[in-house]
């Protein structure tokens, strides 16, 4: 984010973690869809099938087989980069422990 675009205050980014060991266990389904070119993501309704999917828009999404360094070097490497040029910048990562904040 450099000064060009210093009216972009907040972005949010997802990354949908894998299923733990004791999801697999009990055959849970995914429920979870999503675009990373159109930056959406899907929830289907398990009991509703008559129900559409929810969908929602970020700014970026990131499957479960992305790597941390490329969302790092896609999302969080700019914000560094403009720091060192002497802007203001946060970053907050929340989810799970030990799932690759």
């Amino acid at each position: 984010m450099a000064a060009s675009n210093s009216s972009e205050t907040v972005r949010v980014i997802v990354r949908c973690r894998p299923m733990n060991q004791r999801e697999m266990d009990l055959k849970s389904q995914t429920i979870i869809t999503m675009n990373t070119q159109l930056n959406h993501v899907m929830l289907e309704h398990i009991e509703q099938t008559n129900e559409p999917p929810k969908q929602f828009t970020f700014d970026a999404v990131y499957p479960v087989d992305s790597i941390t360094e490329n969302i790092y070097a896609d999302s969080v490497f700019p914000l560094v980069e403009s720091v060192l040029e002497g802007y203001n910048a946060t970053v907050f990562a929340y989810g799970q422990t030990g799932y690759k904040k």
